[in-house]
């Protein structure tokens, strides 16, 4: 009567075991999983959120490098215009200098034909007049070779002035062009995580061996209760 018993009991201590270990190696496997699909899906949201800052932030820059262009566009005019008139003013000196020397030429022809009229009427003749016209035509000569001169120079003025405006502007719209970011290029997308490989539990076969140990357990218990002593 005992061996049965016995045997029974060591069958169901012996399944009972084998299932709660095959239960509680699924129950882990399943917890690890839950966890990799946890982080997962914590990684997948940070990429998503990383990719929608650098969106952000990559507008924003688009905003302020076409704001910053069309500040160059209104700079540049602006050096346009003050270059013109700088230009404008340049040659304006420049023809209140020539209409200076104009007058100044027509006084000096005056003056000759003055000069002229003076020998004149000395009376002088022959080589003392010769003299006195050549000393006339001398300093006449020179004067006017001083009025050609100074237009020369007003010229050369002119041109050093235009030369330097254009600098002036090519440097002023270069320093406005420096001001400029570069353009930004598109953000690259973030990393994104592998999704995770689920893990395998326990097979039902090592369930069924489990409880098959567990039966030979039994058996050899029924044995040992069975035979006499």
């Amino acid at each position: 009567m005992c061996a049965p018993v016995m045997a029974a009991a060591s069958l169901a201590t012996g399944v009972m075991g084998s299932v709660a270990s095959h239960q509680a190696q699924q129950q882990a496997v399943n917890r690890q999983n839950q966890i990799q699909q946890q982080e997962y899906t914590r990684q997948l949201q940070i990429s998503e959120r990383n990719d929608l800052i650098k969106k952000r932030k990559h507008s924003a820059d688009l905003k302020a490098h076409a704001s910053a262009q069309t500040d160059l566009y209104k700079q540049q005019e602006a050096n346009q215009v003050e270059a013109d008139r700088a230009k404008q003013a340049a040659a304006r000196q420049l023809k209140e200098k020539k209409t200076e020397m104009a007058f100044e030429r027509q006084a000096a022809l005056a003056k000759q034909i003055q000069a002229s009229g003076q020998i004149l009427s000395t009376g002088k003749s022959g080589q003392s007049m010769l003299l006195a016209t050549l000393q006339t035509e001398r300093e006449l000569g020179t004067e006017g070779a001083m009025l050609e001169q100074s237009l020369f120079d007003a010229n050369a003025a002119y041109g050093n002035e235009i030369f330097g405006i254009g600098m002036r502007q090519y440097g002023a719209d270069a320093d406005a062009s420096n001001a400029v970011p570069a353009a930004p290029t598109a953000p690259g997308a973030s990393f994104i995580p592998n999704k995770p490989i689920k893990a395998k539990g326990p097979s039902g076969l090592s369930l069924l061996a489990g409880i098959a140990g567990a039966g030979m357990d039994a058996a050899s218990t029924y044995k040992a209760w069975k035979s006499p002593p």
